[in-house]
């Protein structure tokens, strides 16, 4: 991944044992209100909730703040699409947080999950509709802060990236080329397995002066993940 010179790129690593932990406090905590969260779910909210705290104390304020999700809706068009069909057919989700009361683990999570819980498609015009209506919504200044107040979130989990043998064996780690738009929404976060299977790898994109507050970042992860590099 090429990065400009605003940006900076950080590995954390989470062990499946730990997002389970979390998982199931979150559980506890919503009186079992969020059905059976995936540990994507968890680390996605844990990722933006963080994020969005650090910022605002950075900043000293709160800003309207926005959770990008991309979701894969290949498996959601009614009929089924062929497993032949190339392409991929993604639809991004958003929440959006206007206070920083929203930022609870719990209520992102519950968010997320709501949002993914998506009807299925009758075709693929509706998904070029969904789309069209929510860059509409990007373009025309309706939501406050939506351009530094965005992180993007891609999760290539259950994708057999590290079992692939081209003949040398398994590969001992993957990554993926990320390339970044020009625009203000750079920020955000990739998730994949680790090669072993037993956590998950997300590469941080920050702009660099976010990195200022890592540190208020590590003290929120230390105890469920540790940095690669």
């Amino acid at each position: 991944m090429k990065l400009s010179n605003s940006l900076v790129s950080k590995i954390f690593v989470f062990p499946n044992s730990k997002l389970s932990a979390l998982k199931n406090k979150v559980a506890f905590a919503t009186s079992g209100s969020i059905n059976n969260p995936t540990l994507v779910e968890i680390l996605t909210s844990l990722l933006y909730k963080t994020t969005v705290e650090a910022a605002t104390t950075k900043s000293g304020c709160f800003k309207p703040s926005y959770l990008f999700f991309m979701v894969n809706v290949r498996d959601k068009f009614v009929p089924k699409l062929p497993k032949s069909t190339v392409g991929t057919c993604v639809k991004a989700i958003m929440i959006a947080t206007h206070d920083i009361s929203e930022t609870s683990l719990t209520k992102v999570a519950r968010d997320l999950r709501k949002k993914l819980q998506f009807e299925e498609m009758q075709n693929v015009q509706q998904l070029v509709e969904y789309t069209k209506w929510l860059m509409g919504k990007l373009g025309n200044g309706e939501l406050e802060n939506v351009g530094k107040g965005s992180y993007w979130c891609s999760s290539f989990c259950g994708f057999p990236f590290n079992k692939q043998d081209f003949g040398w064996g398994k590969p001992m780690g993957t990554t993926l080329a990320i390339r970044l738009p020009k625009s203000e929404y750079r920020n955000g976060f990739v998730l994949m397995d680790t090669a072993d299977g037993d956590g998950i790898e997300v590469m941080m994109v920050l702009e660099k002066n976010a990195w200022i507050y890592l540190r208020m970042i590590r003290r929120c992860f230390h105890i469920v993940c540790k940095i690669r590099y």
